[in-house]
């Protein structure tokens, strides 16, 4: 159920010249199983709105279903840039951006191959007004000639990190092996030629596509909320329907066996995938969950001990991501000073518990009992809940997050945790992780270049969970 978060901009620049962005017809959409506390508007909005006693923050986040290399002739890039010149913009002097900084509040960015979100991290005593602000810039996008300028500035700035960043070469080489073609197969960032020939029209015409509500989720979760009041605000705010776009699918490649060389980063490193079950398989789902938990957590998993035992300079990641149409589990190792062979061997032999054969009674009941652990420590602030949230509305199944619970753990998702077997788990593991892995590497770069901000108000962040 993890997933890195993409990088996180704040932007500001002047304004001028602004372009609305005109809503389409209404096309009727099949409404999921929603998680308790959500509904749907009449123009198809999903709204989700939770209270947080005892937080002094609120979490405000939109999500949009979107394919982040667009709709029709592939633009890797496209999604990043059509948020960041949105959240750029100025409407009566003031951009997104601005409105967030001046009540005290942190604006955020994240772009993944089938989705989009923009959130704010607010005081509670905020969260009122910067919900209103949020919702009407974001419902009801523009465009802007200085909001695009500032975008495609801020996204070139991203593109430049990006490239120099270990995890994240490898883990868009990875995906790119993984799937054939689609938003899978290309990076959330896009780079240079594309960025270059992308312009104003082009991202207004994406958000015309994107931004439409039966694509979309505003989820809240806060301390202090006034729960029957914001669904109100929210609903009053709501745009009217409209037509978007469809995602398009993502072809699952067949694994060549070859090592994929995704380039040069600040260090060297290697990274292994597998393709796993669509989240409509929750029961081996949540039993991948629980393998990633097993082998990747940091100081518990058996693969991240392996890795830190055989390499303390090395950095491991690892984790499953829960997809709509077909899931992914892979490691990274960067750094350190032993080769890519000899990690990959070392990854590899650390799996082997759990290819071998069941785990022995003892071991999985202590090994499920962490497993929710740590899976509810995952979901406890409201941005981690509302992450949650967004992340398992846009992969189609909100119903099944793990923030939709009770103290008694009521829910689907931990239904699902509380019916695993060690026999469910080791079928799980030999089916997907049994199979040939796909690998990438990256060789470091002599002298890399500093990653240092050019541009005021820039935040760089990656790893979070879902």
């Amino acid at each position: 159920m993890l997933i890195p978060r993409g990088i996180v901009a704040a932007l500001v620049f002047s304004g001028a010249l602004s372009l609305a962005l005109p809503a389409l017809a209404v096309a009727p959409v099949a409404a999921p199983t929603l998680a308790a506390g959500e509904s749907i508007l009449s123009d198809g909005l999903t709204v989700a709105v939770r209270r947080a006693t005892l937080s002094p923050t609120a979490a405000l986040e939109v999500w949009i279903i979107s394919p982040s290399d667009g709709y029709g002739e592939p633009a890797p890039g496209i999604a990043r840039l059509a948020a960041l010149s949105i959240i750029a913009t100025k409407v009566d002097g003031q951009s997104l951006r601005d409105m967030v900084r001046d009540d005290g509040g942190q604006l955020m960015v994240s772009v993944f191959p089938s989705s989009t979100e923009i959130s704010v991290l607010a005081p509670a005593n905020a969260a009122d007004q910067l919900a209103d602000a949020l919702v009407a810039r974001v419902l009801h996008p523009a465009i802007d000639a200085a909001g695009f300028r500032d975008g495609k500035l801020r996204l070139a700035e991203q593109q430049a990190v990006a490239a120099s960043e270990p995890d994240v070469l490898l883990r868009d080489g990875i995906f790119a092996q993984l799937f054939s073609n689609g938003p899978f197969h290309a990076s959330t960032y896009g780079g240079p030629d594309t960025l270059r020939s992308l312009n104003m029209s082009d991202a207004a015409t994406y958000a015309t596509q994107a931004y439409v509500p039966s694509n979309e989720i505003v989820v809240v979760v806060g301390g202090g909320l006034d729960e029957d009041a914001l669904n109100a605000r929210i609903a009053n705010a709501a745009p009217p329907a409209a037509l978007g776009g469809s995602l398009p699918a993502s072809s699952l490649a067949k694994p060549s066996g070859t090592t994929y060389n995704a380039g040069f980063a600040d260090t060297g490193g290697v990274a292994l995938g597998w393709i796993g079950p669509s989240v409509s398989d929750e029961r081996t789902s949540t039993a991948m969950d629980f393998i990633s938990d097993y082998l990747t957590r940091p100081d518990y998993g058996l693969v991240a001990k392996a890795v830190a035992d055989a390499d303390p300079q090395a950095d491991f990641n690892g984790q499953f991501i829960t997809l709509r149409t077909a899931g992914v589990f892979y490691v990274t190792v960067t750094g350190g000073k032993r080769s890519a062979d000899a990690m990959a061997g070392v990854v590899r032999a650390a799996m082997k518990p759990l290819l071998d054969g069941p785990l022995p009674p003892q071991e999985f009941s202590r090994a499920l009992e962490a497993f929710r652990v740590h899976t509810l420590r995952d979901t406890q602030t409201p941005q981690e809940l509302a992450d949650n949230y967004g992340w398992y509305f846009a992969q189609g199944a909100p119903a099944y997050a793990p923030s939709v619970t009770d103290i008694a753990l009521n829910g689907d998702y931990y239904g699902q945790a509380a019916a695993l077997t060690a026999q469910a788990v080791y079928e799980a593991a030999k089916t997907y992780l049994g199979a040939t892995a796909v690998t990438a590497t990256v060789a470091p770069r002599p002298q890399a270049p500093s990653t240092t901000s050019m541009l005021p108000g820039v935040q760089v962040h990656e790893g979070g969970a879902r």
